[in-house]
């Protein structure tokens, strides 16, 4: 059976790494195998919920992450049902942990670091984009990282649209307000439907912010919100933003504008000067090719 295969059945083995609204992930491994698999269990079908609806959902979050292949993504290996019956997603486990607790620990702290943790974010979104889907639902805690804490991948692809087809030229708007708080884009409070790829531009931008200062912007980038109204009022001259580098500054206006029409794409973004060049680390290159040290996310984090 397929969870032998992956330790899915071998409770012994199994720690949580992680709980949402809608699964469990645990980490498993084979008996007599130094292998490790991160495996997404899905809760039971509800009494309310229709069959086909369930195991719908189930298997287009499968068949969406299944088809990527990128070094920035973690890689989904395998659809199965335990022995309890349970619907199951194995994956690449990223012994690293997820970048959140890293920001929360207090061990980011580099801003050449956190410019190369930038930057393999950015490529890995720009790869989803260009294969026409829109993750959705970006945030520290959907960033993992490999062992040696260089490698950043993007995970978890439950509300993912794809908005593209690869046959189709044109893009679908998507619907339904969709992620976390502090980093739901700002046209998703107003409007029925938006542009799922602008969504995610605007997510990275938070995501740059908290990895910069450890701290949310704002609550929500709603009318409601007096932080977000006050950007929105002093835009130019908001401070957090405006001590930052030049070259920094001018892409995270263009990343945070609240004008969908003038916000960058992925592909202006990856074309920008000081995107271009940012020293980021890749799978397979040696630490010492890059002029920053990811070491210090290996230590134990703050308390």
């Amino acid at each position: 059976m397929n969870s032998e295969k992956y330790g899915a059945n071998n409770h012994k083995s199994e720690k949580i790494l992680g709980r949402g609204a809608t699964a469990v992930v645990k980490l498993c491994s084979p008996i007599n195998s130094d292998k490790k698999f991160a495996v997404k269990e899905f809760r039971l079908r509800r009494k309310d919920e229709r069959q086909k609806e369930y195991v719908k959902k189930l298997i287009a979050e499968f068949c969406i992450s299944s088809t990527l292949d990128h070094e920035n993504i973690i890689k989904t290996v395998d659809l199965i049902q335990d022995d309890k019956k349970r619907w199951c997603v194995v994956m690449e486990y990223a012994e690293g942990g997820d970048l959140y607790s890293k920001i929360s620990g207090g061990l980011l702290t580099d801003p050449d670091t956190i410019d190369c943790f930038f930057k393999q974010l950015l490529k890995g979104v720009s790869y989803l984009h260009s294969m026409g889907v829109a993750h959705r639902d970006l945030k520290p805690e959907n960033l993992l990282l490999d062992g040696s804490a260089r490698i950043l991948k993007i995970t978890d692809f439950g509300v993912s649209e794809v908005f593209r087809a690869p046959f189709e030229s044109t893009s679908r708007k998507a619907q339904g307000m969709c992620g976390s708080g502090p980093y739901i884009a700002p046209e998703e409070f107003i409007q029925k439907e938006y542009d799922s790829e602008a969504v995610d531009v605007w997510a990275v931008g938070i995501i740059f912010y908290v990895m910069t200062y450890n701290s949310i912007p704002w609550k929500s980038a709603s009318p409601q919100d007096s932080r977000y109204k006050h950007y929105q009022e002093h835009r130019g001259n908001f401070w957090p933003i405006d001590r930052l580098p030049p070259a920094k500054r001018k892409i995270m206006y263009r990343i945070l504008d609240p004008e969908v029409s003038k916000r960058g794409s992925m592909k202006e973004i990856m074309a920008d000067e000081w995107i271009q060049s940012i020293s980021c680390c890749r799978s397979g290159m040696p630490a010492e090719a890059v002029n920053h040290s990811h070491r210090g996310l290996l230590e134990k984090p703050h308390t």
